[in-house]
């Protein structure tokens, strides 16, 4: 409810699947499956971003990695539009790093730093997000954050 309530009304979340998570972990362990979201900006043209997904973490050690996938919205001045942080398609979490509470890892379009919660439920952080389209460069940044699936 708390990653709901974060994210603008009305967008349309789609239902993740979960995989049972029964082996033990650390309460600060990122492993297992999370539910995500993001709200990030792109001030060069002036445009907003909003999506919800999910993060499925394996982790050995400090280090991680992973998938995702996320479904939302982009809002430029021509009206709301699907762009390519938010199509819905699969992609890879790469050089996860965990050092206590602080967390960072990558995809294909982004980098992610936060902290994960005393209690190892959440995660918050800032994302750092950026893509060409037709010649022309998107840069994004905002605030992201995950809720473990339980």
């Amino acid at each position: 409810m708390r990653l709901l309530s974060w994210l603008a009304p009305g967008l349309v979340m789609l239902g993740a699947c979960s995989t049972d998570n029964t082996a033990a972990t650390s309460p600060l362990s990122v492993a297992g499956d999370w539910t995500q979201g993001a709200r990030l900006r792109d001030s060069v043209h002036a445009q907003t971003h909003l999506h919800a997904g999910s993060f499925s973490f394996a982790q050995r050690g400090e280090t991680f990695k992973g998938s995702g996938q996320q479904s939302g919205l982009c809002n430029a001045a021509s009206g709301d539009y699907t762009g390519p942080l938010a199509d819905g398609a699969l992609f890879q979490i790469t050089g996860g790093v965990q050092h206590g509470a602080a967390v960072s890892f990558k995809s294909n379009m982004c980098t992610y730093d936060g902290t994960v919660s005393a209690d190892g439920l959440h995660m918050t952080g800032t994302a750092t997000c950026s893509y060409t389209v037709q010649g022309t460069r998107f840069d994004w940044s905002g605030e992201w954050l995950a809720d473990r699936v339980r």
